[in-house]
């Protein structure tokens, strides 16, 4: 018996070996290979903890986003290293990167495996964040309408009247605690917005719904973060297991897909109704049809719907974090907010759609935020069809084997001096529109500004997520005063898959007087 039980033991840890080695080792070394060959160059190969130490070892001293950058210094524009087991090809070449975003290669990538499994538990599969192929095109033709200004406008006083609340919350709170975490307000007031207009009635006046939901997505979003830095979600095997959160994950999943279930039917039936002078998000993809009339499914809704509030919120609150942290840092440019705002909207005249073309400096304060300080700091490609990138302009090409996995770094290439004049400047009337035309200037290269992509499969809510801002930034400049609160450390650091300050921002906040 003893015999046999030793047998079983040494039979189960050889063919967990013979996993690891073939699924996390050898495959990873194959891709590896096949760029070293070509002369890519690399950090060095390790198999299972790649140069995870070090990234730690970064992270610990507040450089994780400067480690990349060195990198780049290091080896040039494009290399190889390893995130724990995983084989990454860092990518910051605009050239390059046309060759992997670019419309005519789409068939040549998509997103990678391990970003559904870390999406999966709480946004689902029907998606425009993870789908692909035809469930991706049918969705975006049917979508695209949905996000254009006509459609966003009415959404204006959703986001207009948030923000007239959470500034009064948020002045309230700082006469009681003195400072507070602008991060996580800001979050806070982006998730009530994007929240209530695509749930909109269903979520104003169901009884503690609004403080139930954004309680439940916060503590599913931190365990998600949470075992995407410990590398748990990368591995499928890893993620299934009971344990490191996944019971708070699914438990979280269930209440708000209960939730997102109960808002369709209640508007399928006329039990509830949109806030908006037109339709809500809610409405939007109810009606949305193909080129064949036919609608998305109930749980094609629920996924849409729950991406564009869970992956739309927090990537604009960091936006409004680091906005409002270079705005505290550059008084001058604080200076010239106030003057356009008080202008355009005298007297805390409430901000409307007509406003926002006026808002120019506003604009710009936060493309340039965008650029220092992209909130999805990275884009990851995997290639599913062998594909060759470069080799114009004298400049030698690149082939991409099956498998590999492609990272944009979109935190480095906004800083690149060859693209950007005083890269690390914060200077916003580089995106001021020409007075005559009421363009934006030129860029240097089309793919050296990514803060939402490119291609077929860059950020559908853009529009809104800019509008959003818009209308929340104009509205804090223009009725409070913000003080960072001295001797803090506000650094970058990627937590689960956006760029977030890794320590939070405290400042103190007082009502302005108009």
């Amino acid at each position: 018996m003893l015999i046999l039980i030793v047998s079983i033991i040494v039979t189960l840890i050889l063919s967990f070996i013979t996993f690891i080695y073939f699924k996390l080792i050898r495959s990873q070394k194959r891709v590896y290979d096949a760029f070293r060959a070509q002369g890519v160059p690399s950090e060095p190969f390790i198999p299972l903890v790649g140069q995870l130490w070090h990234m730690n070892e970064a992270n610990k001293i507040g450089r994780g986003m400067d480690y990349i950058v060195d990198l780049v210094q290091k080896h040039g524009s494009y290399f190889l290293f390893g995130f724990g087991p995983l084989t990454r090809m860092i990518l910051v070449e605009p050239e390059l990167i046309s060759d992997v975003l670019g419309r005519s290669n789409t068939a040549n990538y998509q997103k990678p495996p391990d970003l559904i499994n870390i999406v999966k538990p709480i946004l689902g599969t029907h998606n425009l964040l993870v789908s692909e192929g035809d469930e991706h095109d049918r969705a975006r033709k049917m979508l695209n309408p949905a996000f254009h200004f006509v459609n966003l406008r009415s959404m204006v006083p959703i986001m207009s009247n948030e923000t007239v609340k959470a500034i009064d919350s948020l002045l309230s709170l700082a006469s009681s605690t003195n400072e507070v975490n602008l991060e996580i307000q800001m979050n806070s007031l982006t998730l009530s917005i994007i929240a209530s207009s695509a749930f909109s009635q269903g979520f104003e006046t169901t009884p503690h719904a609004k403080e139930s939901m954004c309680t439940t997505f916060n503590e599913v979003k931190d365990v998600i973060e949470y075992r995407t830095l410990h590398m748990i979600n990368q591995i499928k095997f890893l993620a299934e297991l009971p344990f490191w959160g996944k019971k708070i994950v699914d438990d979280g999943a269930k209440k708000v897909n209960d939730f997102v279930d109960q808002a369709i039917a209640d508007r399928r039936s006329g039990k509830s109704t949109s806030l908006c002078a037109g339709q809500d998000i809610l409405d939007l993809l109810l009606n949305a049809v193909d080129d064949k009339g036919e609608s998305f499914s109930d749980q094609q809704i629920r996924d849409e719907a729950l991406t564009f509030v869970l992956a739309g919120h927090e990537t604009t609150g960091n936006l409004m974090t680091w906005t409002l942290y270079l705005l505290m840092t550059h008084a001058e440019v604080l200076e010239a907010c106030r003057e356009e705002v008080d202008r355009i909207l005298p007297n805390g005249t409430i901000p409307d759609f007509e406003h926002m073309a006026d808002l120019q400096v506003i604009e710009a304060v936060l493309y340039e935020s965008l650029r220092l300080y992209p909130p999805a700091a990275f884009i990851v490609r995997q290639c599913i069809k062998e594909h060759t990138i470069g080799g114009t302009n004298g400049k030698s090409s690149i082939f991409i084997p099956v498998g590999a996995m492609i990272v944009i770094h979109n935190y480095t290439l906004h800083r690149r001096e060859d693209y950007w004049s005083c890269p690390l400047e914060f200077d916003y009337k580089r995106w001021m529109r020409d007075p005559v035309s009421g363009l934006k200037p030129k860029l240097t290269h089309p793919y050296a500004y990514l803060p939402f992509a490119s291609g077929t499969r860059n950020c559908i809510g853009q529009n809104f997520a800019i509008l959003e801002a818009k209308v929340m930034l104009a509205m804090l400049v223009q009725r409070c005063n913000f003080t960072l609160v001295p001797g803090q450390q506000i650094v970058p650091e990627m937590k689960g898959v956006t760029m977030k300050t890794k320590y939070g921002l405290f400042a103190y906040v007082e009502k302005r007087e108009i």
